[in-house]
């Protein structure tokens, strides 16, 4: 509670607080609701729907926005794109698509601790484009790996946990960070940042996302896992059961059924034609909404399953207002004055030097939020104008930013919704998440500092 009268108290302090001169008053109280709605979700005043609610109430009937400008977001098509998606998303698990494909990599890769976690890696990083939360993957991905651990006699919450489960938890929490950085479609904050990012005249789709950050995260795909193999080593090193465990379950599941099937040729779908470029017409959420159609019509997805999820509803409401208000304060000019400010403060430097510094100051702010989302609205769009107005390629600097806000997901405990599980497994303690999550962040930013770089100079 005191939480809460301090957000708005601070919220109506600033509302009445003195403006600078560059910015009217329709500007400064927009962003005093936006940010006070920001901090109340950092600092776990409020939860974020509730929040966000309160904020387009607040900025309709103070007559900041008028309600047709308000209401604008729920019609943008990329937030209809996350809430079918969503739902998709929950078919994948419901058929048992997802689970097999885990299945199908640990039979094949799960000889040893290290091959398993590069197993769930790779079963993650396939499943991704269809998955739009990757709170939603880690739902898919944690009962696998809990059950790995167990059969290989590593529990929780003993000493025991060393022997594989801490190791697998981490990777694969690691993982979610790459995975939801590879495709456009694989977290829900991916397509509200290109959205944010064509306002300044960057087209970012489905394609040229997965293009750019293909040879980075193949790297630190590739690399990481073996690091943390080596500075925070499993006790059992090799896991000859575990192909055979799969092999078993995979055999008392027996064929693709029915919904499986149909999933799976939704998906390859829907993919194949997200990644068509965009002078194609293709419209990717009215693709989405016809692979929701068809997996509802074959009863794969059905209205009782529709009227179980909440969580879609929830996140459609509250990414389409905060997006609005995150919209508003560029067109009204409130971010463009943001971006001058700080491009002021970094003027002389070469762009390479405002690259550098703006990226690095992107990643180790996100220690101070405990959403990517949030961070992604409140920062992306201050941190791309004051970039561009420096001279900072605008692609390049659109792109990695969109990347390091998935990068940085395994910085702390907190940093992401989908830590939630591996962080409270009883495979990880806190400190050992800070200490690993500092280590893999700084050789993720590293990597697509330089290799991703170069990349998209190149391609680009």
């Amino acid at each position: 509670m005191i939480k809460r009268i301090l957000i708005i108290v601070f919220g109506i302090a600033l509302w009445f607080s003195p403006r600078p001169a560059e910015l009217g008053p329709q500007e400064w109280h927009l962003f005093a609701i936006f940010i006070t709605t920001i901090f109340s979700v950092v600092f776990n005043a409020f939860n974020v729907l509730p929040a966000s609610i309160l904020a387009l109430a607040i900025t309709i009937l103070t007559g900041t926005l008028p309600p047709a400008d308000a209401f604008s977001g729920f019609s943008e098509g990329f937030i209809l794109l996350i809430l079918v998606a969503f739902l998709i998303a929950k078919a994948v698990v419901k058929s048992g698509l997802g689970n097999r494909i885990a299945l199908l990599m640990i039979s094949r890769f799960g000889h040893s601790t290290l091959g398993l976690g590069y197993s769930l890696l790779v079963t993650d990083l396939m499943i991704a484009p269809a998955f739009p939360s990757n709170t939603a993957r880690s739902g898919v991905l944690f009962p696998v790996i809990f059950s790995l651990a167990e059969s290989n006699g590593s529990y929780p919450d003993t000493p025991s946990a060393k022997k594989i489960g801490s190791f697998l938890m981490f990777v694969s929490m690691y993982g979610l960070s790459l995975s939801s950085g590879l495709w456009l479609t694989a977290m829900a904050a991916n397509p509200v940042g290109a959205a944010i990012a064509g306002e300044w005249g960057v087209d970012i789709n489905f394609g040229n996302w997965f293009l750019a950050a293909l040879p980075p995260t193949l790297i630190a795909a590739a690399l990481v896992p073996f690091v943390l193999y080596k500075v925070f080593p499993p006790e059992m090193k090799k896991t000859p059961h575990a192909p055979e465990n799969a092999k078993k379950k995979l055999h008392e599941i027996g064929k693709m059924n029915r919904h499986e099937i149909i999933t799976l040729i939704v998906f390859v779908i829907m993919v194949t034609a997200w990644a068509m470029p965009s002078s194609m017409g293709i419209d990717r959420a009215t693709i989405a909404f016809l692979g929701l159609g068809i997996l509802m019509v074959t009863d794969v997805f059905t209205m009782a399953d529709m009227r179980k999820e909440g969580e879609a509803l929830a996140t459609f409401i509250w990414f389409a207002i905060l997006y609005t208000l995150s919209s508003y304060l560029n067109k009204l000019g409130f971010m463009g004055y943001i971006g001058q400010q700080l491009s002021h403060h970094l003027s002389g430097f070469s762009w390479p030097v405002v690259y550098t510094v703006l990226i690095t100051a992107y990643v180790l702010i996100h220690y101070l939020f405990v959403s990517q989302s949030a961070q992604l609205l409140a920062l992306y769009g201050v941190f791309l104008s004051a970039g561009i107005a420096t001279g900072v390629p605008p692609t390049l600097l659109a792109l990695m930013l969109l990347f390091a806000t998935n990068f940085f997901s395994v910085l702390t405990p907190q940093a992401s919704s989908c830590n939630v599980l591996f962080a409270g497994s009883g495979y990880l303690k806190n400190s050992m998440v800070y200490k690993l999550g500092g280590l893999v962040t700084l050789l993720n930013l590293l990597i697509f500092m330089i290799f991703g770089t170069l990349w998209i100079l190149l391609i680009f």
